[in-house]
């Protein structure tokens, strides 16, 4: 019987963690356009639920952030180390300002680079030197 841990995350893993956390953003952005509260409390309310989607659960969770934790996937460093919290909070929000500035392209860029690859790293991978992971052991069994 084989081991294989820190396996590289798949597309549709990566995919749903992506969706999940963006889907709760995207649904306070939603419930935030019919109040009618001033500009700067709308943006401080959407920028208190990406802080709780993405950053406060890397608190606790290293490199995880809700999606991740539900798609039993997480951010480490090429050593398989957990990343600190600096460069989970950076690389988040590098995703999130490209993503913002290119219209939701370089989330599609990334993806396919992601994909094409055999190490399954995207862009913010390549400039963070981070990795995502698989959080479970696959086993094999042979005879």
């Amino acid at each position: 019987m084989r081991e294989y841990a820190n396996l590289p995350a798949n597309f549709n893993s990566r995919l749903s963690a992506f969706f999940l956390d963006l889907g709760i953003v995207a649904l306070a952005f939603l419930i935030n356009v019919f109040m009618q509260y001033n500009y700067y409390y709308k943006i401080g309310i959407i920028l208190f639920v990406w802080l709780m989607v993405n950053i406060i659960p890397s608190i606790f969770k290293k490199g995880q952030t809700l999606g991740k934790i539900n798609a039993s996937i997480k951010t480490v460093d090429l050593e398989n180390n957990n990343i600190s919290f600096l460069i989970s909070s950076l690389r988040s929000l590098f995703i999130l300002v490209l993503g913002f500035f290119s219209a939701g392209v370089y989330f599609l860029i990334s993806l396919y680079v992601s994909e094409s690859r055999m190490d399954k790293r995207s862009i913010h991978d390549l400039i963070f030197k981070t990795k995502v992971v698989r959080t479970k052991v696959f086993v094999e069994l042979t005879e």
